[in-house]
């Protein structure tokens, strides 16, 4: 039996580190054995879900905004409301 072939990846951001960490936790394996399933999967040798997302990571990547985003832009249209006058190409009376 033949010994396997070994990558080494440097470089990672702490994010990546962080969700790859994660990942491995939740499904009980070694990192390494993420990242190989991760690598399988970006080179279409694999259609595996290795690390399902949070619904939140979905619903970020379709454009729904956080609840802070909602209160950020509410306070915004305040500013909209307090003004008086019509559009810009209405003639004055």
């Amino acid at each position: 039996m033949s010994a396997m072939p070994r990558l080494v990846i440097d470089h990672l951001d702490q994010a990546l580190w962080d969700r790859l960490l994660a990942a491995a936790a939740t499904q009980g394996c070694p990192p390494a054995d993420i990242g190989a399933r991760a690598l399988r999967f970006a080179f279409g040798l694999s259609s595996e879900d290795f690390a399902p997302r949070d619904r939140q990571d979905i619903a970020t990547l379709r454009g729904v905004w956080s609840q802070s985003e909602n209160a950020a832009f509410d306070e915004a249209l305040q500013a909209f409301k307090s003004v008086d006058s019509g559009p810009s190409f209405e003639e004055a009376p």
